[in-house]
């Protein structure tokens, strides 16, 4: 009888856990602009979006742009694996990287976005609670992603 209930316990208690946010896929597409245009129209868009963007190669068709907030600062760009109101979401500091790259295609250029985030609690530093920055706590959401995409697209 115990081995009878025992999935149906286990499988009740899994489904009270959180589900863990995961980073979504690298996006690519092709972009009926050059690569130098598609990277312009990329720049534009992050540093309207509040990003540093710099250049990532010689050439100019490759960017890397960041987001540095703190607490919920990267809301709209970001989803964590943190409760709501926690003290860890009130200390927490999230940094967007998104990378980009368009290279020359036929008819236009073939663009890849990857993105990742990094969080860290400056507000545990020198306590018991310290903890590593790590890229596991909070994903980008996909938002900044897609902005580009429909961008050049």
């Amino acid at each position: 009888m115990r081995r009878f209930l025992a999935l149906p316990l286990a499988m009740a208690f899994t489904a009270c856990l959180p589900n863990r946010a995961t980073a979504p896929a690298p996006v690519s597409f092709h972009a009926s602009r050059t690569a130098r245009e598609a990277t312009q129209v990329a720049a534009v868009a992050l540093i309207n979006a509040g990003f540093r963007v710099t250049q990532a190669d010689s050439i100019g068709e490759a960017l890397t742009a960041s987001r540095t907030a703190t607490h919920n600062g990267n809301q709209e760009y970001v989803t964590c694996n943190l409760p709501k109101g926690s003290a860890a979401a009130a200390n927490s500091e999230t940094t967007l990287t998104i990378d980009f790259k368009a290279t020359p295609g036929a008819s236009g250029s073939d663009v890849k976005v990857e993105s990742r985030v990094r969080t860290s609690y400056p507000g545990y530093v020198g306590t018991s609670m310290e903890t590593a920055p790590n890229e596991t706590d909070c994903v980008s959401n996909g938002v900044m992603e897609q902005q580009l995409a429909a961008a050049l697209k």
